[in-house]
C-alpha cells in the first residue's frame, strides 16, 4: 500500500534510526474516517487496488473490515498501540494442530491492537498505568488468516454501545499487558470464526469458557484443538475442517468440562414462556447460547449476555392468574420480563455488544416463532453450575404458588400488618394489590448467596435492621432463586415490597418446601436447613421497623456511552 496518512507520535531517541522506525510504527492517532479506513486496510494487509474501491466495497467484500469499520465508526479521536508479533493462544493452537500442515505457509504471529480514547497526554511509554487505564478501551487480536482475521477481542462496552441506549451486561475483569504496562478491562470475549478450525459453534464454546474460566476457578479454558477432540469422541466423522456442531453436541461438550447445562427447544413450549426463561437467566447474570435458524437451511450460534435497561411503561403486557384451590385465593401478577425486548448479543458476524430485538412472529408454515435479529430462535443452551438444580420455569411456578397460598400468601400478611398508611403515600391502591387491575409485579433471578447477602446486608443497614439480622442468621446454599415483589407504583420508583428466596438445589416437586425466606412488609418467615419437613410449623416473625427497599442489581453491570469515562 501507499504511505499511510495516519498521524504518528514523534519520538526522540538517542539510539539508532532503526529503533526510531520500529517504535514510530507502534502508536497511531486516528482522527478522521479516512485515516480509519487506511489503518484498517493496512492492518488487514489489503492491497492498494482494494482500498481504491472505497469503503462500501470493502464492507461488502471483507468480513473483517466490515466488523472493524462498524465497531470503530462512532468513535471520535482515538489512539492505537500496535503489537506486531503477538502470540495469541487461540490462534497459536489452531496454527500448530491445523495451519502448520498446509502446503502454503501461514505466519505463527498475530497483531494486537490496544485502543485508548482520545489523544494520549504523553508519549505512550512515558504514560503511567493509571493514566492509560483511565482511557483504555480494550484490545483486538488480528490473525494472519484471510477475510476472517478478527481474533480474541476484549472491549469495554461503554465505548461501543449506541449513544441513546443504556444496557445491563454480564462482564468479567481481564488483565491486558501491553509493552510491560499492566491494564484492566471489563469485557465479554468476542472473536470471529476462521471457517476452518472454528465455526460459530466453536466460537460460542470458546467465548463462554473464556468468560467462565476468567470469573470462576472451577472452570478451565478450552482451546480449539481440545474442542475438536471432545467433538470427535462424540461424533462419527472427522472434525477438521470444521462443519459446525449441533446444539446437542455443544451441550454435551459443556457436560464434559464440568457444567450441568440445560437445553431448551423453542418448539416445545410457548414462545412467551421461552422468552421469559431466557430473560430470567440473563437477569441472573448467566450468559446463554442461542441457536438460530438463518433462512430455510442455515444455522447460526450466538451468545446473549445482557439487555437494555427495562422500559417500565411496557409493564403488564401479559398478566398471570394464580389460583389456590385450598383457600380459593386468586392472585394476579405481571412480570418485569415484559419490560425488555432488546438483548445484547455476541455474534461473530456482527460487531461486539450488538443490540437485537426479540419478537414473536409467524413462520412460513403459519406457526408462531420467536425471532432475534430477524432470525428464528430454535435452541437455548444454559451452562449451569452443578449446584443450580432448580431451573427457571420451576422456580417461577414455586414462587407464585407461595405468593397465593393460604399459609404464606402476601394478602394475609398485608391485612394483618399496619402498613397501609405508610405504603398508601406512594401507592394509593395498595389495598387492591393482587387484583386484575392492580397486579403484583414480580422479578425473578438467581444469585450467588455470597453476593446476594452482601448486597442486602449493606442495603438493609439503612432502616431495615431487624430484617438484616434475620437474613444474616439464615443459612443459605451456594445459589438461590429470588422473586422480588412490588406494585406498579413502587416499581416506577425502583422500590421493592418483599421477596421470596428459594433453594436453587431444591427439586421442582418440593414446592413450598423449597423456600428459605419469605419477606413481606413488616413480616419475615425463614427456615433453617433442618426444617425441610416442617413447613407446616413455619411462622412469620413480625418486625417493627420496616421500609421498602431497592431491587438487587449486582448480577449485571450498567453500561452506556455516558458512563464510558467511569470505572465499571
Amino acid at each position: 500500500m501507499s504511505d499511510l496518512i495516519i498521524d504518528k507520535h514523534e519520538w526522540v531517541f538517542e539510539n539508532s534510526e532503526e529503533e526510531e522506525q520500529i517504535l514510530g510504527d507502534t502508536v497511531f492517532e486516528i482522527c478522521t474516517k479516512e485515516q480509519q479506513m487506511e489503518f484498517i486496510a493496512w492492518i488487514l494487509d489489503m492491497s492498494e487496488q482494494e482500498v481504491n474501491q472505497g469503503t462500501d466495497f470493502l464492507i461488502g467484500h471483507n468480513a473483517s473490515f466490515k466488523i472493524l469499520w462498524n465497531l470503530l465508526l462512532n468513535l471520535d479521536t482515538y489512539t492505537v498501540v500496535l503489537e506486531d508479533h503477538y502470540v495469541d493462544r487461540v490462534y497459536r493452537d489452531s496454527y500448530y494442530f491445523y495451519y502448520s500442515s498446509k502446503h502454503f505457509s501461514y505466519s505463527r504471529f498475530c497483531k494486537r491492537l490496544c485502543l485508548f480514547a482520545g489523544r494520549l497526554e504523553h508519549n505512550f511509554f512515558d504514560c503511567t498505568c493509571e493514566e492509560l487505564e483511565n482511557c483504555f478501551m480494550g484490545s483486538i487480536v488480528i490473525r494472519p488468516v484471510p477475510d476472517r482475521s478478527v481474533g480474541r477481542t476484549l472491549l469495554n462496552p461503554c465505548y461501543f454501545l449506541p449513544r441513546e441506549k443504556a444496557c445491563q451486561i454480564r462482564l468479567a475483569k481481564y488483565n491486558v499487558t501491553v509493552y510491560g504496562k499492566k491494564l484492566h478491562v471489563w469485557a465479554f470475549p468476542f472473536g470471529m470464526q476462521d471457517g476452518e478450525t472454528t465455526s460459530c459453534a466453536e466460537i460460542t464454546i470458546l467465548n463462554l469458557l473464556d468468560y467462565y474460566s476468567q470469573s470462576y476457578p472451577e472452570y478451565h479454558y478450552l482451546l480449539p484443538s481440545e474442542i475438536s477432540g471432545l467433538a470427535e469422541t462424540n461424533s462419527y466423522e472427522r472434525r477438521m475442517p470444521t462443519t459446525g456442531l449441533s446444539y446437542e453436541l455443544i451441550s454435551k461438550i459443556f457436560c464434559d468440562v464440568g457444567f450441568y447445562p440445560r437445553l431448551y427447544s423453542a418448539q416445545k413450549m410457548t414462545k412467551v414462556k421461552f422468552r421469559n426463561i431466557l430473560h430470567y437467566y440473563i437477569e441472573s447474570g448467566i450468559p446463554v447460547a442461542l441457536g438460530l435458524r438463518v433462512g430455510r437451511e442455515n444455522r447460526h450460534s450466538i451468545i446473549s449476555i445482557g439487555h437494555i435497561v427495562p422500559d417500565k411503561d411496557k409493564l403488564g403486557k401479559q398478566l398471570t392468574c394464580v389460583y389456590d384451590s385450598a383457600n380459593k385465593n386468586t392472585i394476579w401478577t405481571c412480570d418485569t420480563a415484559d419490560t425488555v425486548d432488546t438483548y445484547c448479543i455476541m455474534d461473530d458476524n456482527n460487531v461486539p455488544y450488538k443490540l437485537s430485538v426479540c419478537t414473536e412472529d409467524i413462520s412460513e408454515k403459519n406457526i408462531p416463532v420467536l425471532k432475534l435479529n430477524k432470525c428464528e430462535i430454535e435452541y437455548m443452551m444454559v451452562p449451569l453450575y452443578k449446584r443450580m438444580i432448580l431451573e427457571a420455569a420451576d422456580a417461577y411456578d414455586i414462587c407464585l404458588s407461595i405468593l397465593s397460598s393460604s399459609q404464606f400468601g402476601i394478602k394475609k400478611i398485608l391485612e394483618k400488618c399496619d402498613v397501609s398508611v405508610k405504603l398508601k403515600e406512594i401507592d394509593p391502591y395498595i389495598d387492591q394489590a393482587g387484583s386484575k387491575d392492580e397486579p403484583f409485579v414480580v422479578r425473578l433471578f438467581m444469585a450467588s448467596s455470597r453476593t446476594f447477602r452482601r448486597y442486602r446486608d449493606e442495603q438493609f443497614s439503612n432502616g431495615n435492621y431487624e430484617v438484616r439480622d434475620l437474613y444474616n442468621m439464615t443459612i443459605f446454599p451456594k445459589f438461590v432463586w429470588c422473586c422480588e415483589l412490588t406494585t406498579r407504583a413502587f416499581y416506577q420508583k425502583d422500590q421493592v415490597l418483599g421477596e421470596i428466596i428459594i433453594d436453587a438445589t431444591s427439586a421442582a416437586d418440593a414446592k413450598t418446601n423449597s423456600f428459605i425466606i419469605i419477606h413481606y412488609p413488616n413480616a419475615v418467615c425463614y427456615r433453617r436447613p433442618e426444617d425441610f419437613v416442617e413447613t407446616g410449623d413455619a411462622e412469620f416473625k413480625y418486625v417493627k421497623n420496616w421500609c421498602p427497599f431497592t431491587a438487587f442489581q449486582d448480577n449485571l453491570k450498567n453500561c452506556s456511552r455516558n458512563r464510558r469515562g467511569e470505572s465499571l
